[in-house]
């Protein structure tokens, strides 16, 4: 989400949740309980994950009307033009399946984590 700060507060279960805040920044990576929340930074690359598979809950709210979403992948390797890819891997030209790329979507989970939780 682009364009708001973010707070999470987790209402049922546990998540684990990372974030980068910016280039050169610390990666940080914590579980959050349930009962405790989060702030992300405006423009922090995020992630929350419910590794239990237990029924979850959380509150999010923004300072934003239109927070906004950019799915990172899609955007490097669907959007860019191919010479600004080439530029950002350091002049490395990457052959890239396009068809699995179109259909990541992070909302879904990992392949694995749909496998443990039984989901489709």
């Amino acid at each position: 989400h682009p364009r708001p700060a973010q707070v999470y507060y987790i209402t049922k279960a546990n998540f684990e949740f990372g974030f980068i805040q910016e280039n050169g920044a610390n990666y940080v990576q914590h579980t959050i309980q349930e009962g405790q929340g989060t702030v992300f930074s405006q423009g922090a690359l995020h992630y929350f994950i419910n590794n239990e598979c237990q029924e979850a809950s959380l509150v999010a709210v923004t300072n934003s009307e239109d927070p906004g979403r950019i799915d990172v992948v899609d955007a490097l390797f669907n959007v860019f033009p191919q010479s600004t890819l080439i530029a950002t891997l350091n002049g490395q030209n990457p052959t890239i399946n396009r068809s699995i790329i179109q259909t990541i979507d992070p909302a879904k989970g990992t392949p694995e984590c749909r496998r443990r939780c039984k989901l489709s």
